[in-house]
């Protein structure tokens, strides 16, 4: 294993990787929830604008997903006065796709470059794999201030 705790890519270590990760199945009846839900209306999440994404990009931190950009890749592209108008511009696009997330059904298959994760296979010691998944950081971005603004519902709620 290398120094940082990365395991090489083994055929041991992608059979132990589809073992902790078989194909995904259908929901099970009795996972499900049925009944009446509260409605939200959509104006809650008019909140999310522009300046909170990039207020929230710029208090973001970590690692980029598959995409390899990292935070401050974010950082940088939301909130760089060299891109002039461009950078606000992507805040303003970015807020929108997260307000339409928030309210509309979105084809899930639309979305995959979002929501996907870099796999690092960690050495769990004695030739065992613990998996980590590295999202995207922008579906972190999104989310932050998603819970933001549903955050003293949830609160009120519990």
């Amino acid at each position: 294993a290398d120094c940082d705790g990365v395991l090489p890519l083994t055929d041991d270590v992608m059979r132990q990787l589809q073992e902790k990760h078989p194909e995904a199945q259908e929901a099970k009846l009795g996972s499900l929830l049925f009944g009446p839900f509260e409605e939200v209306h959509d104006s809650l999440y008019q909140q999310i604008d522009g300046e909170m994404i990039r207020e929230t990009a710029l208090r973001t931190k970590g690692s980029g997903g598959p995409s390899g950009v990292d935070a401050n890749g974010f950082k940088r592209i939301f909130a760089c006065k060299s891109f002039k108008k461009s950078g606000v511009n992507l805040c303003e696009a970015v807020a929108t796709m997260t307000r339409r997330l928030c309210t509309e059904y979105i084809d899930p298959r639309t979305i995959e470059p979002i929501l996907a994760n870099r796999l690092i296979h960690l050495d769990k010691g004695e030739g065992a794999v613990h998996p980590i998944g590295v999202g995207e950081v922008i579906r972190r971005i999104v989310g932050k201030c998603v819970m933001k603004v549903i955050k003293p519902d949830l609160i009120n709620a519990s």
